[in-house]
């Protein structure tokens, strides 16, 4: 199957795999054809379907299972998307390259606006996951997670799977988010987050607050998103209204 040439050929056919499963063509939990099977389709290396296949992951559009293969996911509403992952999207339809790497993972006490975001006791501790978000190497979104540790005891020790928080939650601990709720605030950087994203320390960013909740409507996550000034705010989360 030829591909067009004008953005990387790992881009294109992670959209046209996106819109095959937009298309319903595999429905939710369906496995899809193996990595040398999508390659011999679309007439590439297999490296380069990963490429596609990761990215997916990574949104939460494909689900992988270490030695069983690759499936759809559940389709989530757009209210429960991380806005790193509508970052993700937008930056590959602008044919960069995402990676997101992991810079701590611990248990610890949380601050003051996690353990209220998540109801927690003030002796309560959390699993926190640090982790930047890299467009074609440079840092753009760096986010620290704050999770209840009672509840995802372990989640340190392997936080990201296919570079995807929500994914790991899914897969290893049954949970989906349901919702969310975002606070965007303008603040200047501070030294963790400037060193982090490669920033001076008077520069203003965009800090997002996020909480999740699952289907019960239990708090499981808090976050703070910093994004870098060179990116705009509605590559982060789409703010049009919808119809």
């Amino acid at each position: 199957m030829g591909m067009p040439m004008s953005r990387p050929v790992h881009v294109n056919i992670h959209d046209d795999l996106k819109m095959r499963l937009r298309n319903a063509e595999w429905a939710a939990g369906e496995r899809l054809p193996s990595e040398a099977e999508l390659a011999a389709h679309y007439g590439v290396a297999r490296m380069t379907v990963r490429q596609a296949i990761g990215a997916l992951a990574a949104e939460g559009v494909l689900v992988r299972r270490q030695g069983i293969g690759t499936f759809a996911a559940q389709q989530q509403s757009a209210e429960g998307r991380d806005e790193l992952h509508a970052f993700a999207q937008e930056m590959l339809r602008q044919g960069h390259e995402i990676q997101t790497r992991l810079i701590k993972a611990s248990v610890e006490r949380p601050p003051p606006a996690a353990r209220e975001a998540l109801r927690l006791r003030d002796s309560a501790a959390c699993v926190m996951i640090r982790r930047v978000r890299l467009v074609d190497g440079c840092p753009a979104i760096v986010q620290s997670s704050w999770l209840p540790y009672s509840r995802f005891a372990g989640l340190d020790a392997d936080p990201l799977r296919d570079g995807s928080l929500y994914a790991t939650l899914e897969m290893r601990y049954g949970v989906r988010i349901a919702r969310t709720r975002l606070v965007f605030t303008a603040l200047p950087v501070d030294e963790a987050e400037a060193a982090a994203l490669e920033l001076q320390s008077d520069e203003p960013v965009l800090v997002i607050a996020r909480t999740a909740y699952d289907g019960a409507n239990h708090a499981v996550e808090f976050a703070e998103s910093v994004a870098s000034p060179g990116y705009s705010v509605d590559t982060i989360v789409d703010c049009r209204p919808a119809g």
